[in-house]
Order: C-alpha cells, then sequence, then structure tokens
C-alpha cells in the first residue's frame, strides 16, 4: 500500500514537470548558427534540428503560434531554393510562386565593427554586363517563356536586360501559338522559365547555365 502511495505520488509529480522547452531550444540553435555559419540561408541543415524542436511545442503552449509562423517560414524558404537550385525536380505550390526566399535573423555588428556599404547601382550593372559585341549579339537567338505570376521568370528578364542580351519573351498563359512552341521546346517539361538559346532548352532560370550556353553560341 505504501509502495502504491509513492508510486502515486511520484507519478503525479513527473506529469506536473513543464514539458522541454522545445520553442526556446530551437531559437538557441538557431543563434548558434548565426553565430558560427558564414552566409548563413534557411537551406542550411542546421535548421533541420530548429524545426524538429518548432514542431514539438505543444499546442497548449503559448509558444505555439510563434514556433508555428518560425517553422512555416523556415519550411517556405527551403522550398523556394530546393526549386531554384533544381527547377526539374521541385515545383512550387502556388502560394510561393513568384515569392523571395525569407533569409535568417542577421548577426550583430560588434562595437566599432566597420559597416559594408551597398554597391552602386553602375557598378553592379556593370558587373551583370556580358560584353557582347555586335557580331555576337547577332548570332544569338533566345526566347524566354514565362508567365505574369513566376518570380524566376522575372529574375531572368532582369538579368538579361542587365546583361545586355537580345531575346524575345513569350507569355504561355496569354498566347496559344508561344504555349504550343513552349511544350514542343519543353519536351514534357511543365514549369516555368524555360529558357531557350539557339535550339538549347533551359530549365528553370540558372545563371551560370544560361551565360554558358550563350558562351557557347558565340564562341567566348
Amino acid at each position: 500500500m505504501r509502495l502504491l502511495l509513492v508510486l502515486s505520488i511520484l507519478l503525479v509529480a513527473a506529469c506536473s514537470q513543464p514539458g522541454p522547452p522545445h520553442y526556446e531550444r530551437a531559437l538557441a540553435i538557431e543563434r548558434e548558427l548565426v553565430r558560427t555559419e558564414s552566409d548563413l540561408s534557411y537551406s542550411n541543415s542546421g535548421y533541420v534540428q530548429v524545426l524538429r524542436e518548432l514542431r514539438q511545442v505543444p499546442r497548449s503552449s503559448p509558444d505555439r503560434p510563434r514556433a508555428m509562423a518560425m517553422a512555416q517560414r523556415i519550411s517556405d524558404a527551403r522550398r523556394i531554393a530546393l526549386a531554384e537550385n533544381m527547377p526539374q525536380v521541385d515545383h512550387l505550390p502556388r502560394r510561393l510562386q513568384g515569392q523571395e526566399a525569407a533569409q535568417p535573423p542577421q548577426p550583430a555588428a560588434k562595437a566599432g565593427a566597420r559597416t559594408s556599404r551597398p554597391r552602386p547601382a553602375a557598378l553592379t550593372a556593370a558587373k551583370e554586363r556580358m560584353d557582347l559585341d555586335d557580331a555576337q549579339r547577332q548570332k544569338l537567338d533566345i526566347t524566354l517563356y514565362s508567365t505574369t505570376w513566376c518570380g524566376y521568370c522575372k529574375k531572368a528578364r532582369a538579368w538579361m536586360v542587365s546583361a545586355d542580351v537580345p531575346f524575345v519573351e513569350k507569355d504561355i498563359e496569354k498566347d496559344p501559338a508561344a504555349n504550343a512552341d513552349y511544350q514542343k521546346a519543353g519536351r514534357g517539361y511543365r514549369g516555368v522559365p524555360l529558357i531557350v538559346v539557339n535550339g538549347k532548352a533551359l530549365r528553370g532560370f540558372s545563371r551560370p547555365s544560361v551565360e554558358a550556353a550563350i558562351r557557347e553560341v558565340v564562341g567566348s
């Protein structure tokens, strides 16, 4: 009888203990990532553990709404990054299409540290240019198949304009003929953008891939 009484007391005491502070633990892991990782993004593998802690926050916890919002932000950013790096594998849901991936908090500046100044727009534009001459530009036949809602289409368009690369853009949702050409060139690809450089189809937008395809055509 006495043993049962002791076990009952221990059980009540155990049940009354607060659960593990998963939200605080997630924040602590993120702080360590911010402190130790350079060029940190939500695609960093350390955020897998952060997500694991956030999803264990009890529904009854007052931290639950903040934890779920943080988990959603991290998950969305990781999905956007995956689709950007591997557009042929992962396709974004419509709610994420055209969005930029969120970024983790930045480390606090140390006292006395020098802050970097933004690069002048002229220098940025100069860096983007491919410096093609007229003869090289005339060799290029580039088509950008796009839609109005596609964020990566906007990135591709902006880069080609800043790089001074000649191209024609066709909206596959507004132009039936463009859609037919897109389907033929894409050979089953259902994503956007599709960039065709002198007959070579590039799925999604990867600046190095587009530059390499252009270099192959112009011979530089």
